[in-house]
């Protein structure tokens, strides 16, 4: 391994979708615009190469990486993420990769105990459903129930508000019509761009007592069945205990009640939702009528904006505690610039089972190590040096890759020249890519070379996504998405 960059350490089944074999194959090409080598002189060798480059896609062999995966939840710092960090690292090793794990130490959280009520006049009380509709009890399961990461613990009792999307341009609309905020609970639909802790330090500043989050439309991420969707409240990313250097299990860190850590976390409660315990709160709400585009901008079933005379009890308790996470890094030496890295990576945490986030992205990426691998034994090597890296607990605010990239910034620094990212390899129709500008046009070449065969009327991905947006691709579905810390 280059140095200073490891330090060694002593329920989906269903076959995914062909795109994951359009994906990988895009990967591909464009790892292979930074990192191919062909022996000179050989043109039937070269093409020889690139053959079996763009030919030995399986998808079936992705659909087993994609079903081991996901054959239980696997939220990063518990025992079950374990078999997965196994399951990774047993792969490169069985190719003949050079294979490390990194830990961290890093500080996580977890849910206790919650809960949501509502209390009418005549003394009723509904309690809410909080977790997936129609699946066995969180023990048996192995599911940790919906809970706001970073949350701190709290009961808060109140009317509820609804504030649309939790923005400032929202809270001046209910400003507008009469209606404040302050000591109440605000209930927000996620969307709108902005970040959940970012939501929740809004209504916090507003004067609300907490915050329940529900998503409606696409709910994928982190979520199945009914739609709950976990996440993070903490702003920033990677460990808020060492920020700026890698969280080394004896290294320093800072206390949890210091300044700079507790900034990182809002001060008032938050809980997400199921779309159902969401419109029955709805349902309730009295007040203004919403604004006519806030009930046309939804599938939820919107009158009033609040508060009435139902009042809300929710209660959170959670722990932060200082939990062991591990990246997987392998490696294939260039041949000529062996000091040159080209980094593709991917999270392998998730908040429950994980077949679209991460590990659609994953498969991808295991799939994508099988046939370098392949290449090698039939005399291939890169020209530069190629670095496979699963990251950890990227869910709670990317934290394993933020680590690692501080644990190894200088070498980094003079030394990487690309970054590919994997996350969501397959999610939903159509094709969507993220890049800094520099990649762009190579986005744009390496799609014009993939075949859709999911259309009878267009040849290539880029001809399919291009029809999608009105024979336009930019600036559409091309965005920055790169990971933060390139």
């Amino acid at each position: 391994m280059p140095p200073n960059l490891t330090k060694p350490n002593s329920g989906f089944t269903s076959k995914p979708s062909p795109l994951c074999t359009f994906v990988s194959l895009i990967i591909l090409l464009i790892i292979g615009f930074y990192t191919l080598h062909y022996p000179p002189g050989n043109p039937k060798k070269v093409l020889l190469f690139q053959q079996i480059f763009l030919s030995s896609a399986s998808n079936s062999t992705i659909a087993s990486y994609l079903r081991s995966l996901t054959s239980h939840p696997h939220l990063a710092g518990t025992k079950p993420s374990l078999e997965t960090i196994h399951y990774v690292k047993t792969h490169f090793q069985n190719l003949g990769l050079e294979t490390h794990t990194v830990p961290f130490q890093t500080l996580l959280s977890y849910p206790v105990h919650a809960s949501v009520s509502m209390h009418f006049g005549n003394s009723t009380v509904l309690n809410l459903p909080l977790n997936e509709m129609g699946i066995p009890s969180y023990p048996s399961s192995g599911l940790i129930q919906p809970y706001h990461a970073f949350s701190p613990s709290g009961t808060v009792h109140g009317k509820v508000v609804f504030a649309n999307h939790g923005r400032e341009d929202d809270y001046r609309t209910l400003g507008l019509m009469g209606v404040n905020v302050n000591g109440c609970i605000v209930i927000i639909r996620k969307g709108g761009s902005l970040s959940r802790g970012a939501v929740v330090k809004i209504a916090e500043k507003k004067g609300a007592l907490g915050v329940l989050m529900y998503a409606e439309g696409d709910v994928s991420k982190g979520s199945f069945g009914s739609g709950v969707e976990r996440g993070t409240v903490m702003e920033g990313v990677g460990d808020p205990l060492t920020p700026g250097w890698g969280a080394d299990e004896d290294g320093e860190r800072l206390k949890l009640e210091d300044k700079k850590v507790l900034e990182r976390f809002p001060g008032i409660p938050s809980l997400p939702l199921p779309f159902e315990s969401a419109q029955l709160i709805l349902d309730s709400l009295e007040g203004p009528l919403a604004p006519q585009e806030w009930r046309d901008s939804g599938r939820s079933n919107l009158s009033h904006v609040g508060s009435g005379l139902v009042m809300v009890n929710f209660t959170y308790q959670g722990e932060k505690k200082l939990a062991t996470i591990y990246n997987v890094v392998a490696v294939i030496r260039g041949l000529e610039e062996p000091d040159r890295y080209v980094l593709m990576g991917n999270h392998r945490d998730a908040w429950t089972y994980g077949a679209v986030d991460p590990n659609s992205g994953t498969a991808t990426l295991l799939d994508i190590a099988r046939r370098y691998a392949l290449l090698m034994r039939k005399g291939w090597n890169p020209r530069r040096t190629i670095i496979f890296c699963s990251w950890d607990a990227e869910e709670f605010g990317m934290i394993g890759s933020t680590e690692w990239v501080e644990q190894n910034l200088v070498n980094l620094g003079a030394k990487a020249v690309a970054y590919l990212n994997v996350d969501c390899a397959v999610q939903g129709p159509g094709f969507f890519a993220g890049a800094t500008p520099q990649l762009d046009n190579l986005i744009f070449e390496v799609t014009k070379k993939v075949q859709d065969q999911d259309s009878e009327v267009v040849a290539t991905i880029y001809e399919k996504w291009k029809t999608m947006n009105g024979n336009n691709v930019w600036p559409h579905n091309l965005y920055f998405s790169m990971s933060s810390f390139i």
